[in-house]
């Protein structure tokens, strides 16, 4: 079997190869296995275990870069493949839906498969951050290469500090408790329980574990094709933070903010990256200057709370909000979907949200799991538990923000319930940014 991609916007797959009756449709970047000889223009191929058929014409050699905002509810998490197959996993939700997807995407539910992680992106150690990344690096079919993280500690509300995350300068303007790697964490007491489960699952698993900033300027993903940018958070020299007058606003303002370029296209990641956050980014001319992308993973959930300067430099083509209504905070706001489509480069741009794409559709599920797989009894590092997860998450796939780029052109997609099935778009060429903000 050879591995193709589909070439075009959207391909009818059949169950013949006359073409006579149809499985459905797949989208541009669709992985799968051609079996045989082409017939009919059409050649036999198999898409997640599914035999069928497709035009020749419609398919291609070429992996292109993917990039998935999952439906985690009110959280973040979102997947990215690189055309050279590296593997971007950046935050998790608060539950296991983001372990859903990834049981779906790989057909975990088969014990033989497997997947590496190449980069974990832990943006910051908020709970609908970080808990959905817990149960993803205890499931033994998944291997975690190497975690990145902001250096913030959260501590136990006990804990005898200045703030919960720590301390700060005798100015009280600046947080300098902070810590690099699992060595650094193990020598600090009375850290949140989340904090410590989240320690000995990464020191389980014995992935390369590491705090960046600005100054780490690049992330190697073994992908020459690919550029990952650091831009946040931002430190002091003497290495420690800002303090943007509480715990909540200091460890967001801090957020992990990348951006991601393959060829033409680029992708702006920047957490939960609030007002105060975005003005110290832009503070420095070098990082703002940085900042332009055509596709945005918008900061905070579509919160209220955001820096406009910030979208005029980025300036995007699409945009994805990842939110929900469990807890509802009211995201995302208003404001903030208008704000985005008044700041795009674009005439027509793009604004998707994961709770608005996935409205009425679910399987409930809000709360993390215990231990990190173990839910209602149900153990999902087991076929059975694999399988079920597999089955729950396709529930949730009409929640899923679907771009991908071939680096020349972009997609853009989101499943619907009608017949036919794709909401879709492209191709489009990435626009360029207007010297001038009109």
């Amino acid at each position: 079997m050879t591995t193709r991609y589909v070439s075009d916007k959207t391909t009818t797959m059949y169950k013949k190869a006359t073409g006579s009756s149809r499985h459905g449709y797949l989208i541009y970047g669709d992985e799968v296995k051609a079996t045989g000889q082409t017939t009919n223009g059409r050649t036999p191929i198999e898409f997640r275990g599914r035999p069928g058929f497709v035009k020749k014409s419609d398919l291609e050699a070429k992996h292109p870069l993917e990039f998935y905002s999952i439906d985690v509810g009110q959280g973040d998490a979102t997947f990215i493949v690189t055309p050279g197959d590296k593997k971007i996993l950046i935050d998790g939700g608060l539950n296991r839906r983001a372990l859903g997807f990834l049981i779906w995407r790989y057909r975990l539910d088969n014990p033989t498969n497997s997947v590496d992680i190449d980069l974990m992106v832990l943006t910051h150690a908020d709970g609908d951050h970080l808990l959905g990344l817990m149960p993803i690096i205890k499931h033994p079919q998944i291997n975690i290469k190497k975690i990145i993280h902001n250096g913030i500690v959260v501590f136990d509300k006990s804990a005898s500090h200045d703030t919960r995350l720590g301390d700060l300068d005798v100015s009280k303007r600046f947080l300098t408790t902070r810590y690099n790697d699992l060595a650094d964490l193990n020598a600090l007491a009375n850290i949140s329980d989340d904090l410590k489960n989240w320690k000995e699952a990464v020191a389980a698993e014995g992935a390369g574990y590491q705090a960046v900033d600005s100054d780490t300027s690049t992330i190697d993903v073994d992908d020459s094709g690919v550029t990952i940018e650091v831009l946040g958070p931002k430190r002091e020299a003497d290495g420690s933070c800002k303090w943007f007058g509480d715990k909540a606003h200091t460890i967001n303002g801090h957020s992990v903010v990348l951006r991601l370029t393959f060829d033409e296209v680029s992708f702006m990641l920047p957490g939960d990256l609030n007002i105060e956050g975005s003005r110290h980014l832009m503070a420095d001319p070098t990082l703002t200057s940085k900042m332009a992308a055509h596709v945005l993973k918008c900061p905070h959930h579509g919160s209220h709370e955001f820096h406009y300067p910030f979208f005029e430099e980025v300036r995007p083509q699409i945009s994805t909000i990842s939110s929900g209504d469990a807890p509802d905070h009211g995201h995302p706001r208003a404001n903030f979907i208008a704000a985005i489509g008044l700041a795009s480069r674009s005439t027509r741009p793009l604004v998707f949200s994961t709770e608005i794409a996935a409205t009425f559709v679910g399987d409930g599920e809000t709360a993390a799991p215990t231990d990190g797989t173990v839910i209602d009894g149900l153990d999902f590092t087991t076929a059975v538990g694999n399988d079920t997860a597999r089955k729950r998450f396709k529930l949730l796939l009409p929640g899923i923000i679907n771009v991908r780029t071939n680096g020349k052109e972009l997609y853009a997609f989101r499943r619907v319930n009608a017949g036919y099935q794709w909401e879709s778009y492209g191709p489009m060429k990435p626009a360029p940014k207007p010297s001038v903000f009109s």
